[in-house]
């Protein structure tokens, strides 16, 4: 596949990256949090976020990597992303704008990416890593199906030094998985997320 298909739920849009999408890439990834949690340069350019939209396509077009515009009330909201890996393995990332947190937002995002990936890309099961620390990123994946197995020492380089970090998994044969493979996201998301809003990721 060339370029990323688009998904929604009616309230979340993912989409392609866009050329006009840089200055609020920028401003996302300025963020503090973002800066904390991520190996993103510091400071963050707009010649950054060109060549991240550059790798995004050769990715999508290479086949090794599955990422998305994630779009709220028409507005570049933050990025989601399968690293695709052997044996229909794959690690996902994520990050949002300080704007669009607490809102649910990634949530949503993420049961959109991992649907495409474990019922049309046929993954087997799916990775996510976080430094320790970053609670919100952990609360994500907790809401979305994810078994934390641990922490792993020094699994993470942050700014040259090696820091630990949580990992957790999400099986094509867990519950969550199978709801998102079969389609059901957007219906079952009310019933089995509830109303409230949870903090976002800032990273993983």
């Amino acid at each position: 596949m060339d370029t990323a298909p688009e998904k929604t739920d009616g309230v979340v849009r993912l989409r392609a990256h866009r050329p006009d999408d840089v200055p609020e890439v920028v401003a996302q990834c300025q963020d503090p949090e973002m800066q904390r949690f991520t190996a993103v340069p510091a400071p963050y350019t707009a010649a950054d976020a060109a060549g991240f939209l550059a790798a995004v396509d050769a990715g999508w077009r290479d086949g090794w990597l599955a990422a998305w515009a994630v779009e709220v009330e028409g507005r570049f909201a933050g990025t989601v992303d399968l690293r695709l890996q052997e044996g229909d393995w794959a690690e996902i990332g994520y990050g949002l704008a300080p704007w669009a947190r607490g809102r649910g937002v990634m949530a949503r995002a993420l049961d959109l990416a991992l649907g495409w990936g474990f019922g049309t890309r046929g993954l087997v099961g799916v990775e996510w890593r976080a430094y320790v620390g970053n609670d919100a990123s952990r609360r994500v994946a907790e809401r979305c199906g994810f078994r934390v197995e641990g922490t792993v020492r020094g699994l993470c380089v942050s700014r040259g030094r090696r820091v630990d970090a949580w990992i957790g998994t999400l099986l094509s044969t867990d519950p969550a998985a199978v709801r998102l493979a079969d389609g059901v996201a957007e219906a079952a998301f009310g019933l089995v997320r509830g109303a409230s809003p949870e903090g976002e990721s800032q990273g993983s």
